[in-house]
């Protein structure tokens, strides 16, 4: 079995896709750039590609443009025609997501919410937060400052919950962390939340958020000891990407 992430796919069916005709959508994102162009219907090829139905999924936030869990409901049902157990954690344009049992009631067998908490995967133990812009971000303000040390005591709590199930599971467990914004700022700036993440020995961490040009300047690759994805659906050309 193996463990796949890709974030932000932006949906806004507004009615059930049918594989193999052009989807409904009342928000296309190829008005932001061509690399959007018939992503819906590139999703749901490269999935059934690469994704087998016993494999795990995670999706770390911007799932659909939907407002309210009502019209959210062709992009649920478009989820559960998608092979795999996909674990769905939040974005800043989530606004459907109301309480975390409310949510998970419009959701299909087959998705599960993570909110400010760990999933144990084929020897990773995933810890899942939104996370927030952080200290230096051109959009940190005093609001911002709050729901960041806000986030940052959410992302703890995801990490402890990780330590509760590996030692209950009885096993030696990488730990991993999904993030939906990036954890640092444009210049790449050590704060808080990456101690934190070291403090936790985390070996990983994934995020999205970013598009466009904005890729361009994304943290990637080994710094502090961790290891950097990022994994905006976009950035990734629609397709999964293999983790473990």
């Amino acid at each position: 079995m193996s463990v796949w992430v890709i974030s932000d796919l932006h949906l806004s069916l507004a009615a059930p896709y049918v594989p193999g005709e052009p989807p409904r959508l009342y928000k296309p994102m190829d008005v932001f750039s061509g690399d959007w162009a018939d992503h819906v219907a590139r999703l749901y090829r490269n999935f059934h590609a690469a994704v087998a139905p016993e494999d795990t999924v995670f999706l770390p936030g911007d799932l659909s443009w939907a407002m309210t869990l009502a019209e959210g409901a062709p992009d649920f049902a478009f989820l559960g025609q998608l092979p795999g157990r996909l674990l769905l954690s939040k974005g800043n344009h989530d606004f459907w997501w109301e309480t975390k049992a409310k949510s998970q009631r419009a959701l299909p067998p087959n998705v599960c919410l993570l909110q400010n908490e760990a999933y144990l995967a084929e020897g990773l133990a995933v810890a899942a937060t939104r996370g927030w812009y952080v200290p230096g971000c051109a959009d940190f303000d005093a609001e911002a400052a709050k729901i960041y040390r806000r986030e940052l005591l959410r992302l703890e709590m995801a990490l402890n919950d990780a330590v509760k199930k590996e030692r209950a599971a009885g096993g030696a467990y990488e730990r991993v962390v999904m993030l939906h914004f990036p954890p640092v700022n444009d210049k790449n700036d050590y704060n808080d939340m990456i101690a934190l993440m070291q403090k936790f020995g985390v070996k990983r961490c994934y995020f999205g958020h970013l598009h466009g040009v904005k890729t361009q300047l994304a943290l990637t690759g080994e710094h502090w000891g961790i290891e950097f994805h990022l994994i905006s659906s976009d950035y990734l050309g629609h397709r999964p990407c293999r983790i473990k």
